[in-house]
C-alpha cells in the first residue's frame, strides 16, 4: 500500500493576516497607552494639588497660631500710628501687624507688585520675604478684618479680640493644573 503525501499543505500565516494583526495590536496599545498616560497626568495634576493644600495649610496654620496667641493688632500697615498701636478694621485690609507671644512684632501681608507678587511676606518687605506661602501658590485675595482690638485695660472694651482672615488664590505650576 502505498500512502500518498500531500507536500502542498500551507503552514503558518500569510503577510496579510500577519500585518492585519499587528496593525490591530498597535491600535490596541496606542489606545491603551493614551489612557495610562492621562492616569500618570492625573497622579502628577493630583501630587501638585497635595503639595499646595500641605503648603497653604501649613502656611495659615503659622499665621493663625501667631495671631491667636498675639495682642496689639495693627490692621493695614499702610495706615499712621505706628505699628505699635491698636488698629481695628472692620473693612478688610490685605496687611496685619502683631506682638506674637514673644514680644516680637510679626507682620503679615500680601504682596501686590514685583516679583512676588501673590505671595503672603511674613515681614513689611515685600522684595526680600521672609515668605510663608510657596511659589505654587498665588494669593488672589487677602483680607484681615480686626474687631475689638482695643486694650481691656483703657476701660473702652470688654469684648475679646476678634481677627477674621478671608483668603482666596489659585494654586498648581502649569494653567492646566490650576
Amino acid at each position: 500500500i502505498m500512502k500518498i503525501f500531500n507536500r502542498n499543505v500551507n503552514k503558518g500565516f500569510t503577510l496579510v493576516e500577519i500585518m492585519v494583526s499587528i496593525s490591530v495590536f498597535a491600535v490596541i496599545m496606542l489606545i491603551s497607552s493614551g489612557s495610562i498616560y492621562s492616569v500618570f497626568d492625573a497622579n502628577r495634576k493630583s501630587q501638585t494639588l497635595r503639595g499646595v493644600m500641605d503648603n497653604l495649610n501649613l502656611s495659615l496654620e503659622a499665621m493663625t497660631r501667631t495671631i491667636r496667641f498675639g495682642s496689639r493688632y495693627h490692621c493695614d500697615i499702610t495706615q499712621g500710628g505706628g505699628l505699635n498701636t491698636v488698629r481695628d478694621c472692620a473693612g478688610g485690609a490685605n496687611s496685619i501687624a502683631v506682638l506674637d507671644s514673644s514680644g516680637a512684632q510679626v507682620v503679615y501681608q500680601l504682596c501686590t507688585s514685583g516679583a512676588n507678587t501673590g505671595r503672603i511676606a511674613r515681614s513689611i518687605d515685600c522684595n526680600t520675604g521672609p515668605f510663608i506661602t510657596g511659589t505654587n501658590v498665588t494669593i488672589t485675595g487677602l483680607s484681615y478684618y480686626v474687631l475689638g482690638s482695643t486694650p481691656y485695660s483703657t476701660g473702652n472694651n470688654v469684648i475679646q479680640p476678634r481677627v477674621i482672615i478671608s483668603i482666596s488664590g489659585l494654586a498648581g505650576t502649569k494653567s492646566t493644573s490650576r
